[in-house]
């Protein structure tokens, strides 16, 4: 009974697992052994549900909102971005050493039921993304009379 209390909410949810996880890490290693930064930072989410709808807030340091793409399709939800922190090169100017460079987040997941996405709302504020993402209602079931 106390092995239960002691998981995490998301333990064993869609939310909790990524299959892609161990790639997504050997690719950043390799990239870091280079010298270079990650290619691709996944981005840190927190999902809740509240008044029929999911709220999902997304960290994505450094990001504009002009950058950041959202896709819905049904229950799963993507969310990337495209940060570049490269500052401008005056003339005569020789670079030494630098890690800032371009960097990108991205998060895929599936909400336990389909949403919204016309009625979908998003705001980009202090580098944190919050989609509100109202449920679909599900289709009623339908009993058909035999002719």
């Amino acid at each position: 009974m106390f092995s239960l209390l002691s998981r995490p909410a998301t333990q064993g949810t869609a939310l909790s697992r990524d299959p892609f996880s161990p790639v997504d890490a050997m690719f950043n290693e390799l990239a870091n052994q280079r010298g270079g930064s990650s290619l691709v930072s996944r981005a840190r989410i927190d999902v809740t549900e509240r008044n029929g709808a999911y709220e999902v807030r997304a960290e994505l340091p450094g990001a504009k909102k002009e950058d950041i793409t959202i896709d819905i399709d049904g229950a799963a939800v993507s969310i990337s971005a495209k940060v570049s922190s490269q500052s401008e090169r005056k003339e005569g100017e020789r670079v030494l050493y630098s890690e800032r460079s371009h960097e990108s987040y991205a998060r895929a997941f599936e909400l336990p039921q389909a949403v919204d996405a016309q009625a979908a709302e998003a705001k980009f504020d202090n580098g944190v993304l919050t989609l509100t993402l109202p449920k679909k209602d599900a289709p009623r079931s339908t009993r058909l009379a035999v002719r």
